[in-house]
């Protein structure tokens, strides 16, 4: 539906011109005006696809409001109207590029004809600006998926190994051109942001989430999504950044995320590069940042330049644990927990110590205490250390112990199921390989294995070499191609099969994993 602005000062010409709309059903929303003043002041808040307008009014003519109202909104279509017919009011409507210029009193047929056109003029724009807009973002997108495929390219390591390294890093210019434009110089610097959401979210977005990070940042960036739970962002880095800066525009996109999206966001920001070695480098320190993800809450914003506090050595807390051990055994429960308190706060402020380590230490500080206490529960001591494993943030894990001393000993809300498995990441890969096309996500396997998300990321990336996540999708895809090599079903339908319903994602997965789209994959299997 088209707007139209109608402007007489004689209120009964307007309801003629509103009945004769409504009497032969133009889909036209209609707003009137009495004077050329009130129509500029409706048009500076209101879009107006029509303006019908009398020429001789108090105060502004129409000729003058058709000047100004052109001024304001160019693409509004004047109908003037009057009651004189002089060529010089009709060579100025000309100039103003009215539909058309009609003299009063209107001939019904003619007036409706010139409304028509009005509409049908509105209608042929409309048409044109939507496909300008559909070509704009076939551009947009192209642009896009040349940066996604030449950085998955370099961070794949798939370039050719007879590739010498100023060709490897000629990739990265032309990546520095895609952001920037041709004359651009080789010395730009970049960094990345790690995006990490513990809720599947990223398979959801739709092609205006990369504008719409990148209005949140303080300078060009592109976003490559890695996995339903982290997309990569590389922006420009300039020398004038300070940590600050960087940590002010992450926390206003942390604030913009959940307004916009209702979850949690956490970001890690990688220090700057110029080529593709020191990108490599700066990838793998987000990723070994990010398994330690246990000892921040959700929201948090981390820079893998900065420095971290350590303990002076491990056996400062070796001796707490015998200081504190002393204290349960001697009952001074409150003396015991305002030293476990500092020790905690010390392990948590040196963050290079393992997530492993500190559930190690906690388990050695509560062990002497269930000895104690629960004397022959073998099963309550054995659930309590499970519950000390399974935590999933450090607040969580310093609350159960807290508990733990408080109680004495008795049992608490956190005890977890009491099967172990030892061989947990070979029962991992037998869940995925046999339900890969389910909704699969960390949360939900480490539930069923009865650990910590943070825990069986951990041990599945020491035993394998790559993460949990990235193990799950790259074993989706590989089903997904040998899908579209040995069978004719539909794409659409080899992407559902695979766990991947959304059809442009799973698409978008296939070409930076493979460096080819889901039909070159299929044509390449037919060869």
């Amino acid at each position: 539906m088209f707007r139209i602005l109608i402007v007489d000062d004689e209120p009964f010409e307007r309801d003629g011109v509103v009945f004769l709309i409504r009497k032969f059903g133009l889909d036209l929303s209609i707003a009137e005006a009495e004077s050329g003043e009130e129509a500029l002041a409706y048009m500076k808040t209101h879009a107006v696809d029509i303006l019908l307008t009398d020429i001789r009014m108090h105060g502004m003519d129409g000729l003058q409001l058709a000047r100004q109202a052109r001024d304001l909104q160019p693409h509004v279509k004047i109908v003037i109207l009057s009651a004189y017919g002089q060529f010089e009011y009709a060579q100025q409507a000309i100039d103003l590029q009215a539909v058309q210029y009609v003299l009063k009193p209107v001939e019904v047929e003619s007036f409706m004809e010139t409304l028509q056109k009005a509409i049908d003029l509105c209608a042929e724009e409309r048409r044109e600006s939507e496909r300008q807009s559909r070509l704009q973002q076939v551009y947009r997108r192209g642009i896009q998926s040349e940066k996604i495929t030449l950085l998955a390219d370099l961070m794949s390591e798939r370039e050719n190994e007879a590739s010498s390294e100023e060709d490897v890093n000629g990739e990265l210019l032309r990546l520095h051109r895609l952001f920037a434009g041709p004359g651009v110089s080789e010395d730009r610097s970049y960094r990345f942001l790690m995006l990490d959401t513990r809720l599947r979210f990223f398979d959801t977005v739709d092609a205006g989430f990369e504008a719409l990070v990148g209005d949140r940042l303080a300078c060009e960036g592109s976003v490559m999504v890695l996995n339903e739970y982290q997309a990569l962002v590389l922006m420009e880095a300039h020398a004038a950044e300070t940590e600050r800066s960087l940590e002010r525009m992450c926390e206003d996109l942390l604030r913009w995320f959940k307004r916009q999206y209702g979850k949690e966001l956490s970001i890690v920001c990688s220090g700057s590069f110029h080529d593709v070695a020191q990108m490599r480098a700066e990838y793998r320190k987000l990723e070994t940042m990010l398994e330690n993800k246990f000892f921040y809450e959700e929201g948090f914003v981390l820079f893998v330049d900065a420095p971290q506090p350590q303990l002076q050595s491990s056996a400062i807390a070796e001796r707490a644990i015998a200081d504190i051990s002393q204290c349960l055994s001697r009952k001074e429960w409150d003396v015991a927990q305002v030293r476990f308190v500092k020790l905690f706060d010390d392990l948590k402020n040196g963050g290079h110590f393992s997530v492993i380590y500190v559930k190690y230490i906690c388990s050695e500080i509560i062990r002497p205490l269930l000895q104690t206490m629960r004397k022959g529960d073998s099963d309550y001591f054995r659930r309590t250390l499970e519950a000390i494993f399974r935590t999933a943030a450090l607040k969580e894990l310093r609350q159960l112990m807290l508990d733990l001393f408080r109680e004495c000993g008795a049992r608490t809300d956190q005890a977890v199921p009491t099967e172990a498995n030892h061989k947990v990441v070979d029962e991992v890969i037998q869940i995925i390989g046999r339900e890969y096309h389910t909704d699969l996500s960390v949360d939900t396997i480490a539930e069923r294995v009865y650990l910590t998300p943070s825990y069986l990321s951990h041990l599945f990336a020491k035993q394998t070499g790559v993460s949990l996540i990235k193990y799950l999708t790259m074993h989706r895809l590989e089903k997904a191609r040998q899908l579209l090599r040995e069978t004719n079903r539909k794409i659409v339908e080899i992407g559902a099969e695979v766990g991947y319903a959304n059809y442009p994602y799973f698409c978008s997965l296939l070409k930076n994993y493979y460096g080819k789209t889901p039909t070159q994959i299929r044509e390449e299997g037919r060869a």
